[in-house]
């Protein structure tokens, strides 16, 4: 799922419509429960990003030491002077292309995860919310 999509979702969903509070004190678990899936499928997603990384990374370490014709065809390709000294192995992976394209896949989805998070804290907030609303109306009438 995009970002943008739950963006979307909770853009719609977030709104209390002051209307008819126990209504919308009803509804909260249903969100929770909405949010709490698309919150774990994500996690998972995201442990398998990184999991996916780490067997990137020791394949590219791998590599520089030995270089094989297997990698070869995949289209990797040893930097410019060759084989290279094992200090500067961890250079060549930070600069990575492969491995920096995976990092910011890993990047973007953790942002999506730390925004599901703060959805499903703002909506356990949510009966407090209501709470004071329901305390501002009794006080505005007089009670």
């Amino acid at each position: 799922m995009k970002i943008e999509e739950i963006e979307s979702l909770w853009s719609e969903d977030s709104i209390i419509t002051d209307i008819d509070l126990s209504r919308e004190a009803s509804k909260i678990p249903q969100l929770h429960a909405k949010y709490y899936q698309i919150y774990i499928r994500e996690k998972m997603i995201l442990l398998k990003y990184r999991n996916e990384y780490k067997k990137l990374k020791l394949e590219k370490h791998e590599f520089l030491i030995n270089p094989t014709e297997d990698k070869f065809n995949d289209g990797w390709k040893l930097p410019a002077q060759g084989k290279i000294l094992k200090n500067e192995i961890h250079t060549y992976l930070d600069g990575d292309d492969l491995i920096l394209q995976q990092e910011l896949k890993i990047g973007i989805q953790e942002e999506k995860v730390a925004f599901l998070k703060s959805i499903i804290d703002s909506i356990n907030t949510r009966n407090f919310i209501i709470k004071n609303m329901i305390e501002d109306r009794r006080f505005m009438a007089g009670g």
